[in-house]
């Protein structure tokens, strides 16, 4: 009996020793991203001298289940998977404003995009809004962007309702950097296609 406790004893100790042991292993290190402009390369001459725009850009307008630190990808049907480990270096809404504003300002070449909530300041050429409506992906699979956007001229709306965006790209990697880069593109495209409208109203 004596040697029958002494192995329940030993294997006790040895269990309580491995859970010591899991509990000083080391967690994944979390990551963060931010979302990338234009790279020069990408951008084009502009069709006409452009230093004279001007473009008041409104803070973008994120879902709540989007603008949180953590990244957040796409999963079957309703799902959505929020991953602890891999983040927003800032909050998402201000990293888009700020990279569709930088992006603008390339596609343009002007300086003068600002973002303010003053959009009612007849000062400003343009005037721009966008509310997005998904902005997600997952590695390895693809990346979506919708938005609606809108642009006022000179304080007169620019067509009878707001434009709708709607593009994929594919995710060329199965980790967060591919995934992010992904985003930054399509973002990219949106920069595109309202730079390409702001021109055609300028000309």
């Amino acid at each position: 009996m004596m040697a029958g406790q002494s192995k329940l004893n030993h294997m006790f100790l040895t269990a309580i020793a491995l859970l010591l042991l899991a509990g000083c292993g080391t967690t994944a290190p979390t990551r963060f991203y931010i979302l990338n402009p234009l790279a020069d390369t990408d951008t084009s001459s502009p069709a006409v001298e452009n230093e004279h725009i001007s473009i008041a850009l409104a803070p973008v307008k994120l879902p709540e289940h989007l603008n949180r630190p953590q990244i957040v990808t796409r999963q079957a049907g309703h799902q959505v998977s929020v991953d602890e480990f891999n983040r927003w270096a800032e909050p998402l809404d201000i990293g888009f404003t700020t990279i569709l504003a930088e992006n603008l300002s390339q596609l343009l070449d002007t300086d003068r995009v600002f973002i303010t909530n003053r959009l009612k300041n007849t000062g400003f050429d343009f005037l721009l809004s966008v509310n997005v409506l998904r902005f997600h992906g997952w590695p390895g699979g693809e990346a979506t962007l919708v938005c609606r956007w809108s642009l006022d001229k000179s304080g007169e709306p620019i067509g009878s309702a707001p434009r709708r965006f709607t593009a994929t790209r594919p995710v060329e990697g199965n980790d967060y950097p591919a995934l992010v880069a992904a985003l930054s593109q399509i973002l990219a495209d949106l920069s595109r296609e309202i730079a390409e409208q702001i021109l055609s109203e300028a000309s």
